[in-house]
């Protein structure tokens, strides 16, 4: 069966007649193929958290009990066969593939057969993808089909991840035009390579930094001091590939946006603020493009959603189920009721990501110097907008340089009230008024590079904002725990504590995971307050009494109790 295309001939999923975009993330197994129930179920319920519908497998299928749990937990799954190696064949007469014998079409079959057997009846299977980067030719195709058709198969069939097309099967309606290294967010809003448009089905800025928690963990000191000093130097928790063994494009634009990091520490905080607003700029700019009118997104596979082993690189949770600033971000972007800031024009709109319509919204834009200065404020009272991912503008902001006085480097906060004033959405950026320039006529198949960056270093003289704490623990059903935790930011001038991070940490200090928070990463201003809640295995502290470990962008640490 033909999977659907749209006007523009991009691959696009349907839902009882309504339009899906998909949302996803790439799977990566286990490094050793090692199959553990409990972590593969902690991850999918991850993915849930973070407001993703689809996970993408390729090549290494897990098993049935994998494609269960997706079935229970209604995640989507785009299964099928790896790119670069034996399945691809001789592509299409391209001599770079394998050539095969004839003993390979029955064996291929065969393989094909015992896949969908035991994938046809899963309602979470949506398509399967018969190439990869490359699709097949007309044999192998054939070889393939027959075998589906044998199978009972009745579920879309796709010739490659990528933009090829198989006699048979039709164009595939996906692209894979990256990235896969670093690219600033103002990228994701071009309709074009990897922009928000179609159904990109692997992309993502390249390398995501774990917390430092992790790091420490998975990295002996002399390691962790090249880390932060060396952006030329082989990584060996980052890729084999020549393409990809160094950091030096992602520590390049850290250091050319935020400044040469002066530690370790400094190292990583710049690095979960990056991650933080690469990411969440990636799914709002699919999110908002999803019902344009003649070009719309239908689909983005986040590349990769976790790593089988310790990584620096392709990943939106590390291999402990630690969660940093790629987690938040994308979390942000997610939510179901959304407001958000526009990279490309700089309107804010409003996602909608529920069934029902919202009404009677009240969307508010701030402008601030990075001292907490207020330099422009704007509410639009009498916003709505449709549901079923539907967006709606309530307003734009000016151009930074017509806002008197604007510092380079400014931050922008955005909330979305309802009709009753209660906060339904809450959204910092930080911005500068000297934009990434990207060279697109010089874009390689991984990344397009940046002639100049943007000038975010004022966020270094940010002024120190404390962030007190409060927190207790209630045992829940099932063995669980939730530990409610209040920050506020406790400062008397003006300055906010940006992307306050909270970590559930037992009497050692180890971080507790996995661990699902209602939110984290926020930003708050003198006075403001927030309540959240985090839910965990109570097994998990090991018999020690929960803490809470508080820290920021410009928030000195502080560690309370939770009893």
């Amino acid at each position: 069966m033909r999977a659907p295309l749209n006007s523009a001939g991009d691959r696009h999923y349907l839902v009882n007649g309504r339009a899906l975009l998909i949302k996803g993330g790439g799977w990566s197994p286990d490094e050793f193929l090692r199959w553990d129930r409990t972590y593969v179920e902690d991850r999918l319920k991850y993915a849930l958290d973070l407001g993703l519908n689809t996970i993408r497998l390729e090549g290494h299928i897990e098993p049935d009990e994998f494609f269960d749990l997706a079935d229970r937990y209604g995640i989507l799954t785009l299964p099928g066969w790896e790119c670069c190696d034996k399945w691809e064949g001789q592509v299409n007469g391209d001599e770079s593939g394998d050539k095969w014998t004839a003993a390979d079409y029955p064996v291929a079959k065969a393989s094909m057969a015992a896949e969908a057997a035991r994938l046809r009846d899963h309602p979470s299977v949506i398509s399967f993808l018969i190439g990869s980067d490359f699709a097949p030719d007309a044999k192998i195709e054939k070889t393939y089909l027959d075998a589906l058709e044998a199978a009972d198969w009745h579920t879309p069939v796709v010739a490659a991840a990528s933009d090829n097309s198989s006699p048979v099967s039709g164009s595939s309606g996906m692209k894979m035009t990256g990235p896969y290294d670093w690219i600033p967010p103002n990228y994701w809003y071009a309709k074009r390579e990897g922009g928000a448009t179609g159904f990109n089905s692997e992309t993502s800025a390249g390398p995501d930094i774990p917390t430092l928690d992790t790091l420490r963990r998975m990295m002996t000191p002399d390691e962790l001091a090249t880390l932060w000093k060396d952006p030329t130097a082989k990584q060996y928790h980052r890729s084999p590939s020549s393409t990809f063994n160094t950091l030096k494009l992602y520590d390049n634009a850290l250091t050319g946006r935020y400044g040469p990091p002066t530690s370790l520490t400094d190292y990583v905080r710049k690095a979960q603020l990056a991650q933080y607003e690469n990411v969440r700029a990636q799914f709002e700019a699919y999110e908002r493009n999803a019902t344009d009118a003649s070009k719309p997104a239908t689909g983005v596979v986040y590349w990769m959603f976790n790593s089988g082993w310790t990584s620096l690189h392709w990943q939106l949770m590390d291999r402990y189920l630690d969660q940093g600033g790629a987690y938040f971000g994308a979390k942000k972007a997610n939510e179901p009721l959304h407001i958000q800031y526009s990279y490309d024009d700089r309107s804010v709109v409003v996602v909608n990501n529920r069934n029902a319509p919202a009404r009677q919204l009240t969307a508010r834009a701030t402008l601030f110097d990075t001292d907490g200065t207020r330099k422009y404020d704007k509410k639009v009272p009498g916003v709505k907008v449709s549901g079923g991912g539907a967006h709606s503008t309530a307003l734009t902001l000016p151009a930074p340089s017509s806002v008197r006085g604007l510092s380079t480097t400014y931050l922008v906060r955005l909330t979305l009230t309802d009709a009753s004033g209660k906060e339904v959405s809450r959204n910092v950026y930080w911005l500068s008024a000297k934009p990434d320039t990207l060279d697109w006529a010089h874009t390689d198949w991984y990344y397009t590079p940046t002639t100049s960056y943007a000038d975010l270093k004022g966020l270094n003289s940010m002024a120190q904002a404390p962030v007190s704490a409060t927190a207790s623990t209630e045992a829940g059903p099932h063995g669980t725990s939730t530990t409610t935790v209040t920050v506020r930011n406790s400062g008397k001038g003006k300055t906010p504590s940006l992307l306050t991070d909270v970590h559930l940490v037992d009497s050692a200090g180890k971080p507790v995971l996995p661990v699902r928070w209602s939110d984290n990463d926020v930003s708050l201003w003198p006075g403001e307050s927030t309540t959240l809640t985090a839910t965990y295995r109570t097994a998990d502290l090991h018999g020690s009494v929960p803490r809470v470990r508080v820290s920021g962008w410009n928030t000195p640490e502080r560690t309370v109790s939770a009893r």
